[in-house]
């Protein structure tokens, strides 16, 4: 599924849709409310598509580390690094939690639109392997469609008919069973944030590339 819908995006410039454009950078600010993104910042993503996230915030931090199961993604996301002059950045085909990442070596650990894809056991494995790889001091930045949100739950199964991102077994999550899932992997402060994100599946659903729109 994520390979061919990789391929596809890469073919039709989905990813460069100004409407998906905004919405990255909406959420990157979201993110530096957040947590603290600096110069010093060693930097792991998780599930990073092709790289969006990642080729944005490598211009800002002093080194990215990130993951991808597509290996159709992570060669995509390789080349656009390059094309955007970004040579602090690796992209590796892998599940996140399988690599040799010491102990301590990571800052911030982001995961943008990832859990909601994962069953409970493979969050807790992350989580677990997250909470091993940060420095003290470290973050973990997660977000995802919260089961609790009125548009999605009014909206999402016409969502879901139009577009064929979503996978069978993925589903938006509630905010206190993953606030849950982080004090069980060890992590001691969490912080639960909602933010209704009206515009969040236009990108999706509307094909123009204009900036009105």
């Amino acid at each position: 599924h994520h390979d061919a819908f990789y391929t596809e995006a890469d073919r039709s410039g989905f990813f460069e849709r100004l409407g998906f454009q905004h919405l990255v950078s909406w959420n990157l600010a979201a993110l530096r409310r957040c947590v603290p993104v600096s110069s010093s910042t060693r930097l792991l993503s998780i599930g990073c598509g092709l790289g969006d996230y990642e080729i944005a915030l490598a211009r800002e931090v002093r080194s990215v580390l990130a993951f991808d199961l597509s290996p159709v993604a992570i060669d995509i996301a390789t080349r656009r690094a390059a094309a955007a002059g970004v040579d602090n950045a690796v992209f590796r085909c892998s599940a996140g939690i399988d690599q040799d990442v010491p102990a301590g070596s990571v800052d911030l650990v982001v995961a943008f639109g990832v859990f909601h894809h994962l069953s409970p056991a493979e969050r807790q494995a992350i989580l677990r392997a997250a909470h091993t790889w940060l420095a003290p001091g470290g973050f973990m930045y997660v977000r995802d469609p919260s089961a609790r949100g009125l548009l999605r739950r009014t909206l999402g199964p016409l969502f879901r008919w139009w577009c064929d991102v979503h996978t069978d077994d993925e589903d938006a999550l509630d905010p206190a069973v993953i606030a849950g899932e982080f004090r069980d992997a060890g992590f001691v402060e969490i912080r639960t944030d909602y933010v209704d994100v009206i515009g969040g599946p236009l990108p999706w659903l509307l094909a123009s590339r204009s900036d009105r729109l």
